[in-house]
């Protein structure tokens, strides 16, 4: 009987100390509570404001450029939600980590320190990236609408490789602002960037080779033949009505004939009259 008042004394003991202790944490408990409670309310207010800012961005967008080129620069309302999101979880794991703090959670809480201290570095870079699309999407506008301009073809393809650059650009710089070694990353993209601009250079040089030989062959045309004078070339025969940068069109029997400078120039070509230009 003695042992077992023994340990009925030793657990009102134990039960008074903690219940004690229970009553000293309630304060803290509620205050964490109410915390949380107050950063839940903020994280919704700045949401909202964030999704707002984003809605007065594609406004301001409208407004300086114009309605046309307008949606290739709008955040997209998937993007919008994103931030919003983005702001709201931030939020509230900033008031988390005061609470932790009020709590005495210290292992918790100096950890949730740390995922708060590289919170900045990683929005910084996520806001590079952001960047990064919004301007893309500008240069891809620029660059097209300045190739078409000067008359080149494929305007959209020079647009859309200059913004494939500025993407990689910002996709590294905001990479390497997280933290993360991007030295294998950018040896990859300029091994692809330049074979692709090898690449580009074949196929250019390929694609090229008839037009400089019609172009060459026509320098040559214009020094021994001029509009007027009748020539024949094989099967063809009739009036040169034109000497073009890269052709000769002559006009026969069977109609309006173009015969590539080249061809015009290699073939066995016969010079029929000097025309009426030349008496």
């Amino acid at each position: 009987m003695e042992e077992v008042s023994i340990w009925m004394s030793e657990f009102s003991s134990t039960a008074t100390r903690l219940f004690g202790q229970f009553i000293e944490f309630i304060p803290d408990l509620i205050g964490a509570l109410l915390l949380i409670l107050v950063g839940w309310i903020a994280a919704r207010l700045l949401r909202s404001a964030a999704t707002r800012l984003a809605m007065w961005f594609n406004g301001s967008v409208e407004r300086v450029i114009g309605r046309e080129r307008a949606p290739h620069l709008r955040l997209s309302s998937a993007v919008t939600k994103l931030l919003g999101n983005i702001t709201f979880w931030v939020t509230i794991l900033l008031f988390i980590t005061a609470a932790t703090r009020i709590l005495g959670l210290v292992v918790f809480s100096d950890w949730l320190d740390r995922v708060v201290g590289y919170l900045p570095t990683l929005v910084a870079g996520g806001l590079i990236i952001l960047v990064g699309i919004v301007i893309s999407a500008l240069v891809r506008d620029l660059t097209a609408a300045t190739v078409a301009s000067a008359g080149v073809a494929y305007g959209d393809l020079f647009g859309r490789g200059a913004q494939a650059v500025v993407l990689v650009t910002a996709l590294i710089i905001g990479i390497n602002q997280v933290g993360i070694d991007v030295t294998l990353l950018v040896t990859l993209v300029s091994i692809l960037f330049a074979a692709v601009c090898i690449s580009f250079a074949l196929a250019f040089a390929l694609g090229a080779r008839t037009f400089v030989s019609n172009l060459i062959g026509a320098h040559y045309i214009q020094q021994y033949y001029q509009p007027g004078q009748l020539a024949r070339l094989g099967d063809i025969e009739g009036e040169i009505l034109e000497l073009t940068p890269t052709s000769v069109i002559i006009a026969s029997e069977s109609g309006r004939v173009t015969v590539p400078a080249k061809i015009f120039n290699e073939a066995a070509t016969q010079l029929l009259s000097e025309g009426a230009s030349h008496g």
